[in-house]
């Protein structure tokens, strides 16, 4: 039995096209509404955002490996006939 990484990882894809598509969407807005307001709501709310999606990503990353590695280690144990 393994456990589906597909759906993670078409998660991670659909996370990060979206979050492209955010970015340019903004930047148009932005060209508009540049101002204190503007700039108040970009260090408010948006700030993080790009950095937080990075550190989400690696974790979804490792997750991924340890998911893939504990895997790995229990067809080894099956293989050597553990049970």
């Amino acid at each position: 039995m393994s456990f589906n990484l597909g759906r993670i990882t078409d998660f991670e894809g659909r996370l990060q096209r979206d979050y492209v598509e955010f970015a340019r969407l903004w930047a148009a807005v932005r060209e508009d509404w540049l101002d204190d307001q503007c700039r108040k709501f970009e260090q408010k709310h948006l700030h993080s955002l790009g950095p937080s999606l990075s550190r989400f990503t690696a974790e979804l990353h490792e997750f991924c490996d340890s998911v893939r590695k504990a895997e790995g280690e229990l067809r080894d144990h099956h293989r050597a006939g553990g049970e």
